[in-house]
């Protein structure tokens, strides 16, 4: 038999035949994978649910669900301290994990930004900011970003913070006299952005003397928005398939305004303002201006870090204070004893300053425990671990793992913290009392509060640098209002907490509160 005679007499095959074959190989391999998560692999030890632990899809939808930190935040619950979010994740509540992941250690590799929440950057199709930069390049910006975040540079910077600060108490001072309601986060949003930007740019938003918001946030707004649905297809690996990348390159932008691009026009343009400004402003730029040519800072770089101090130097704080503002309404007792400290500290509005309301204890126990409720980051950067595998928590982890804490979980789990639900201020005041030679608050549930467990602004080489920035900010701003007012939460309001939805940063609903005046003699 000829081989022509013996292909003749192969029956023809039904494309649908094929397309059913290609299924069920898929599925097949689909079945094998997830069999070998679930027991072969490296991680197959740690605790979790079977199908996270089978394959990276639930993850991806919590990535996307705007509930994310809160779901892994029950998975701890019922898990334990280290929880496999996906085939090669972990997540950790223990203590140790701060300085195991993110710390400094003599000698050792360096746990780096995750590949899946830093791609670009880190395989140079996009310029490195001070986040996504290499060991060595980090260090060499954070040196010089360093002086513009210092103390001493806060105090030289004081009068520009102030100025921004009583453009927002004359504007809600003008709708409170009106007995209007006010959304207290857009104007917590408008005075950090405004804040910041002048920071930078040398020149603010304008959105306090507007009123109104600036195409600037807006853009800002629509990059955090577009980020989630984008890091789920990194974490399905599907980001770098072509016809997926074809899709996002030239299919989305046609429907969808590229935040990213635009974003990075507009900063250029400010950018070009700013490096016409002579004068030594002593700004969060000052540094990275100075040096750009000595370290080859070219357009694109200094245009990546310059969108990253404005977003972290802004959203950040703006979602602390709205979340401090809303948990003191609904806890008075706390608002009470705030309102003692700040109206018997000062005579005048004129006092308060970045050193007087240094002082003010029970305040800075309050935004305290305001970050501990209600993290602006409530989902950490996760690191990918480095070459030759570490030890996290007393766990051998192998290399390439994506290992986190996340904040909120950290946050709220009763292994660190005594009743995790409540608003208490004194769990930081004990603390503070303490360096005093006071004490005004229960020993047995202080010793019960694990403060190291919440840091808001990360630990170790890459922790943030806007520390001084944000308190300065927060201080300022709550106690000015505090002082200048007495607020009430608007009906609607009184579940604001639960109506928020995070990715990286939250994005808040309207907190609208009302604004009395405060009668003084």
């Amino acid at each position: 038999m000829h081989a022509n005679d013996f292909i003749h007499r192969i029956p023809p095959v039904h494309p649908w035949t094929v397309l059913w074959a290609l299924l069920g190989l898929l599925t097949l391999a689909f079945l094998l994978q997830a069999l070998y998560n679930l027991y072969l692999h490296q991680l197959a030890r740690f605790p979790g649910p079977l199908m996270s632990r089978a394959s990276p899809i639930p993850h991806a939808l919590r990535l996307i669900s705007g509930t994310g930190p809160l779901q892994v935040h029950r998975l701890h619950d019922r898990y334990g301290p280290v929880v496999r979010l996906s085939p090669d994740h972990l997540s950790f509540t223990d203590l140790r994990a701060w300085k195991d992941i993110y710390g400094h250690h003599v000698g050792a590799h360096e746990n780096l930004k995750s590949k899946r929440h830093y791609p670009d950057a880190l395989r140079g199709n996009l310029p490195t900011n001070i986040v996504s930069a290499g060991t060595e390049e980090h260090a060499r910006l954070r040196r010089a970003l360093a002086y513009g975040f210092s103390d001493r540079a806060m105090r030289k910077q004081e009068g520009l913070i102030k100025k921004y600060v009583d453009l927002l108490m004359g504007g809600i001072g003008r709708r409170a006299a009106r007995g209007e309601r006010v959304d207290i986060v857009k104007w917590y949003n408008w005075t950090t952005f405004d804040i910041v930007g002048d920071l930078v740019f040398a020149e603010s938003f304008g959105c306090l003397k507007r009123e109104d918001g600036h195409f600037f946030v807006d853009l800002i707004t629509g990059l955090v928005k577009q980020g989630p649905p984008q890091l789920a297809l990194r974490y399905l690996g599907l980001a770098s398939w072509k016809p997926v990348r074809f899709f996002i390159d030239h299919v989305v932008p046609r429907f969808a305004p590229n935040h990213l691009k635009e974003l990075r026009l507009a900063v250029r343009f400010k950018l070009k303002q700013r490096l016409e400004v002579k004068e030594d402003r002593s700004d969060l730029f000052e540094g990275i201006m100075k040096r750009r040519e000595e370290w080859n800072l070219n357009m694109p770089k200094l245009e990546a870090n310059a969108i990253f101090l404005v977003v972290a130097g802004s959203e950040t704080t703006a979602s602390l204070l709205s979340g401090a503002t809303y948990l003191l309404l609904v806890n008075p007792d706390a608002m009470e004893k705030l309102k003692h400290e700040v109206r018997s500290s000062f005579n005048s509005a004129d006092e308060i300053t970045l050193l007087s309301v240094s002082r003010l204890h029970y305040m800075l126990a309050c935004l305290n425990e305001a970050l501990r409720r209600y993290p602006p980051t409530a989902a950490n950067i996760a690191r990918d671990v480095h070459q030759g595998g570490a030890i996290i928590a007393g766990h051998f982890v192998p290399e390439k793992t994506t290992v986190e804490v996340q904040p909120y979980s950290m946050n709220h789990t009763s292994l660190h913290w005594h009743d995790p639900y409540a608003f208490k201020p004194e769990r930081f005041l004990h603390k503070l009392d303490s360096e005093l030679g006071e004490g005004r608050m229960d020993e047995e549930n202080a010793v019960r509060d694990h403060l190291e467990a919440m840091q808001a602004f990360s630990v170790g080489p890459r922790n943030c640098i806007g520390r001084n920035l944000a308190y300065a900010e927060m201080r300022l701003i709550l106690a000015r209002i505090i002082y200048d007012f007495d607020l009430r939460l608007a009906d609607e309001c009184k579940h604001w907490l639960q109506r928020g939805r995070v990715y990286t940063v939250w994005r808040k609903p309207p907190l609208y509160v009302y604004l009395t005046p405060v009668k003084r003699e």
